[in-house]
């Protein structure tokens, strides 16, 4: 009977939805909106009400929604699909790729027990570990999206290795770390991310010779710790309590505990990679010490080491390693030999199948096809509102409400920010809609004597949402490279609102800072 009831609630919601549409469409009630515009919004509207209700698979909702952008609301079948023609789509293919191969040859994991070994095995640590490690990261390679698509596996098995159960609360928590380790860094450093260098291209010329990448990181530098120190303790607090260690429905071998896992493998006769090969073998003393206290996620047992007796690398760990390391120096240097990343990840891609590291059937199964299908429509609906004219709509609404917070350098940055996050529910492109605000921004900002920095500094910091899945490829990317499996979008999507607040108060502790330099 609840089953039924469910059902029926969602498919309640899901005519709601498509009647709001059908409505806003037939009357398209928005002055300033062409029909085209209008039908966009309000297919929009009902494919966001089919995602909450979940009556169709992610997937399927966003092809109803292609397609009814080009059948009702005319837009270009070529603006619609437009990713899957980008760089961007095959940069990620080679992303999630790559997490395969690095999964297939054990190397993911032996990463993961590195880490653990390293870091003290409290959550506590292991938060640190996923915040220096999405900084340090930062710089190396332009992609956000394809970081998340790379460290999204390595937490959840650093989660598995310790016992934290999938989707809750110390899993979301890593999770959460290691998302805003990578984005973070992005707004302070201009190679962090290619966001970082449209956002250059806005400045004028004057501006950009003031500000090289390390003026840019020392202007940014009170934003970046204070974002980083708020989310350590507000990630300790809302995930590091009251979840006791358990089994991972999913980890291989005695749960919850790193060490058994590699014991286990070891006294199987293989190295670290064959753990999943012997679980026939183990299956009994996996079921005689799942009934004992889990060790690997609680604080009481934290002093106990985890024993250095992986073995040596494997030849097809070796092979994955060189690739790896191969495949990060040429995204990290890109500004020198000029060849683009997605180039290289998908050179990256082939060599893992020359050398053997995986193979067709690996490819077919391991990369999620589904969600990169979800991925490539949404990240569409950037060019799909630029060509129904909502982008320049939006701006031009907007414009009065950015003209009445120049007088205070305070509301000023905190009204950008604001600002920015309603706005990015309707322009999805970061890189679209930071383009579009300084051109409006710029000569604003010369009439009130604003530096233009500050004023795209500030809804840089805030262009990052993920209440909507649509609304980030980062997110979108490292949410589906563990197929949704380490922690809830509705969790998520809460913390996403916490981790805007903190921007925002980086932002305001930066004023006097920035008064300071002579930039407000």
């Amino acid at each position: 009977m609840k089953e039924e009831a469910k059902r029926r609630i969602k498919l309640g919601c899901a005519a709601a939805g498509a009647l709001a549409a059908a409505v806003l469409i037939a009357t398209c009630p928005i002055p300033g909106l062409s029909y085209q515009a209008t039908a966009v919004l309000g297919i929009l509207i009902m494919a966001i009400v089919w995602w909450i209700t979940g009556v169709l698979p992610e997937f399927v909702t966003a092809v109803v929604m292609a397609v009814l952008f080009v059948v009702v609301a005319g837009i270009s079948v070529g603006a619609t699909f437009s990713t899957f023609a980008s760089s961007t789509w095959w940069l990620l293919l080679s992303a999630f790729t790559l997490g395969v191969g690095m999964k297939t040859s054990g190397l993911m994991r032996r990463i993961a027990l590195a880490i653990v070994r390293k870091f003290p095995r409290t959550f506590r640590c292991q938060v640190i570990a996923q915040l220096v490690t999405g900084t340090v990261l930062g710089p190396l390679i332009p992609s956000l999206a394809v970081k998340g698509a790379m460290l999204a596996p390595l937490a959840m098995s650093i989660g598995d290795e310790l016992g934290y159960e999938r989707q809750g609360k110390r899993a979301t928590g890593l999770f959460a770390a290691m998302l805003v380790g990578i984005r973070t860094v992005a707004p302070t450093i201009v190679s962090a991310s290619v966001t970082g260098y449209a956002l250059m291209a806005t400045l004028p010329a004057d501006v950009q010779e003031q500000f090289n990448m390390a003026s840019w990181f020392v202007a940014a530098l009170p934003w970046l710790v204070v974002v980083l120190v708020m989310n350590y303790f507000l990630i300790m607090g809302m995930y590091g309590r009251g979840e006791k260690a358990g089994s991972s429905s999913e980890t291989v071998g005695a749960p919850g505990n790193a060490q058994s896992l590699e014991q286990s493998s070891l006294r199987c006769g293989t190295r670290f990679v064959g753990a999943a090969e012997c679980a026939d073998s183990k299956q009994g003393e996996a079921e005689n010490s799942a009934g004992e206290p889990s060790r690997g996620g609680a604080d009481l047992n934290d002093n106990q080491s985890i024993p250095d007796g992986l073995g040596p690398l494997s030849a097809v760990e070796k092979r994955m390693l060189g690739i790896i390391l191969v495949t990060v120096v040429l995204w990290a240097t890109e500004s020198f030999h000029h060849v683009s990343a997605m180039a290289v990840g998908l050179a990256a891609l082939v060599a893992m199948f020359v050398l053997k590291v995986i193979d067709v059937p690996a490819f077919k199964s391991g990369v999620n096809w589904t969600s990169l299908l979800f991925i490539g429509i949404a990240l569409g609906l950037g060019s799909v509102f630029a060509e129904a004219g909502l982008n320049d709509w939006v701006m031009q609404t907007c414009g009065p409400a950015f003209q009445a917070l120049a007088g205070n350098p305070y509301l000023l940055v905190l009204g950008i920010g604001v600002i920015t996050v309603v706005l990015r529910f309707l322009i999805v492109s970061e890189v679209a809609y930071l383009n579009l605000l300084m051109a409006f921004l710029v000569p604003m900002a010369a009439s009130v004597g604003v530096n233009p920095w500050v004023l795209g500094f500030s809804a840089y910091a805030l262009v990052i949402a993920w209440f909507a899945k649509y609304q980030s490829p980062i997110y979108l990317a490292a949410f589906y490279a563990v197929d949704g499996k380490m922690a809830k979008h509705s969790e998520l999507a809460k913390y996403c609102g916490v981790y805007l607040a903190t921007c925002l108060a980086g932002l305001v502790v930066c004023v006097p800072y920035w008064q300071w330099m002579g930039l407000l």
